[in-house]
């Protein structure tokens, strides 16, 4: 299998997995989706130690699979794959679980190089808030799409209680540049969440000292709410948002001692868990977060053509606390669309000479609208216990697990004539070679002419 889009080497691993299960599972003539159920981490094992060194922060498994199935009733969807067969298709179902690490850490460098001694791999966001109360967020990396802009808008909406859209969110040039890694091993909600959080946090703590001093009360009495803060014990005592930024700004004898004017807060964030090197013996906390997908296909193929069509899609998700539901959808759908991709179309092909021979979108297939089906998305909320809201990584959610839930399918439905496919991508011409192959083979003609 080809690595071409998200999560290097993390889909091609999946997908040998879970074509391991399903050989167990029909050599020993298991339920695949018994075998899977009977493998998984249970929730009251978490947080739950594996050999690396690395501990799996949360999860249930199995809730997620209970709610996929009852969405899609499996019994109904077992039935309408005996439907198709008995109309001449070839039908099957495909079944993949897999977990999404996230928040990556820097022990790669280490791991990989002894004298490498990184531990952190930081995220960095600055939020300065004008005279006139205008709220600007700086962030360091650059968005491919990911929405960074809408994350950091939220989370600081979020903590300070006040409209996203009021928020702009811009980007520095090299010479005022923070501290920053990269989007890599889905670890933006968790890093610039994270940073984006506790630098409105800052903002946040320093209103409220300056509304308690100014209100002459006790800092717990003070109450924040929507940018303004009151008096717990006499609610109408009361400075707005405006107010508190001008004292802030203008007003140098209305500050608390030892306070500096103005309102500017940054933050760098480390990757929670991490910050240490690996042990002699190589263990390591590799990742903090581990969201969990489980995928449940229902494919049909043509047995003339060897084509496949997708006719049903469920995946069951859990990224923790969803931040904004938009964007999850999103990574989820685009991923989805990488997976098909993976495993029926995208090939890097070369010829006997070593020659890409696929240099153009005329040769390099990609899934369109048309290869892409309705997908029924069903979430499920684990919350992380390392993170501020309790979100896990979700920028490879779909792709992980999609590759190998097409291979099961379609495996399920050409496995009455004997044959399995072990290899992605499974082209079209391919598989309808396999299957008129193996149909003359169980069917041979008579006679000689």
């Amino acid at each position: 299998m080809q690595e071409a889009v998200r999560a290097f080497g993390q889909a091609p691993t999946n997908y040998a997995i879970e074509r391991a299960l399903e050989e167990v599972a029909w050599h020993r003539g298991l339920d695949r989706l018994e075998v899977r159920r009977r493998n998984l981490i249970r929730a009251e094992q978490f947080p739950y130690l594996i050999p690396s060194g690395t501990t799996y922060d949360s999860g249930d498994y199995h809730a997620v699979i209970d709610k996929v199935v009852a969405k899609a009733d499996y019994a109904g969807l077992v039935a309408e794959r005996d439907r198709l067969r008995g109309q001449g298709l070839l039908a099957g179902i495909g079944i993949a679980a897999c977990l999404e690490p996230s928040g990556a850490n820097s022990t790669f460098e280490p791991l990989l190089n002894p004298k490498n001694e990184t531990t952190t791999y930081t995220e960095s966001c600055r939020i300065n808030v004008d005279v006139s109360g205008a709220v600007t967020a700086t962030i360091h990396t650059l968005s491919a799409g990911q929405g960074h802009e809408t994350l950091v808008g939220t989370v600081i909406g979020e903590v300070l209680e006040i409209d996203p859209d009021r928020i702009r969110v811009v980007r520095p040039d090299s010479l005022s540049s923070l501290p920053s890694q990269s989007p890599v091993g889905s670890r933006m909600a968790i890093m610039m969440g994270g940073a984006a959080f506790h630098a409105a946090q800052k903002l946040k703590d320093r209103i409220v000292a300056i509304a308690a001093h100014n209100l002459d009360i006790p800092l717990e009495r003070a109450a924040y709410g929507a940018g303004g803060v009151s008096d717990r014990a006499a609610p109408q005592s009361r400075l707005s948002w405006n107010e508190l930024v001008t004292i802030a700004h203008r007003n140098f004898h209305r500050l608390p001692p030892g306070t500096e004017p103005g309102l500017a807060f940054t933050h760098v964030m480390q990757v929670p868990t991490g910050g240490q090197l690996p042990t002699a013996d190589g263990r390591v906390q590799m990742y903090p977060c581990f969201a969990f997908e489980f995928h449940l296909i229902l494919v049909a193929v043509d047995p003339d053509l060897g084509k496949p069509e997708i006719r049903r899609y469920f995946i069951g998700h859990d990224c923790g606390t969803v931040i904004n539901p938009k964007i999850v959808r999103g990574m989820t759908m685009g991923g989805i669309a990488h997976g098909i991709g993976a495993a029926l179309y995208e090939e890097f092909a070369y010829n006997e000479e070593g020659q890409l021979i696929a240099q153009s979108f005329m040769d390099y297939l990609l899934p369109s609208s048309h290869e892409v089906p309705p997908v029924e998305i069903v979430h499920h909320v684990t919350p992380s216990p390392h993170t501020v809201f309790g979100q896990k990584g979700s920028g490879r959610s779909g792709y992980l697990g999609a590759p190998a839930a097409i291979a099961s399918a379609i495996n399920d439905a050409i496995r009455p004539l004997g044959i399995a496919v072990h290899r992605l991508p499974i082209k079209i011409a391919q598989l309808g070679d396999m299957i008129a192959a193996a149909r003359e083979k169980m069917s041979p003609r008579m006679g000689s002419g």
